[in-house]
């Protein structure tokens, strides 16, 4: 059984119950964030799994209109 400080009065309750109330939370958020980061995975991987892979990209980027460099800007 939890013994509560008479010397400090209301803080010793205060302080558990502050405690106590933070660190379930703590705990919940926790489980919450490591479950939806393993859906995420499961998701990342099926869809890298299903993708298909486009040959032709090499990975540049090209823009559709012609822009000056900044340098040559006036």
């Amino acid at each position: 059984m939890i013994q509560f400080s008479e010397q400090i009065g209301f803080w010793s309750k205060f302080i558990f119950w502050y405690v106590f109330i933070n660190g379930f939370t703590c705990i919940i958020f926790t489980m919450v964030i490591i479950v939806g980061g393993f859906y995420d995975l499961r998701y990342l991987f099926k869809s890298l799994r299903e993708g298909s892979v486009d040959e032709k990209d090499d990975g540049r980027i090209i823009a559709e209109a012609q822009q000056q460099p900044i340098s040559d800007a006036k």
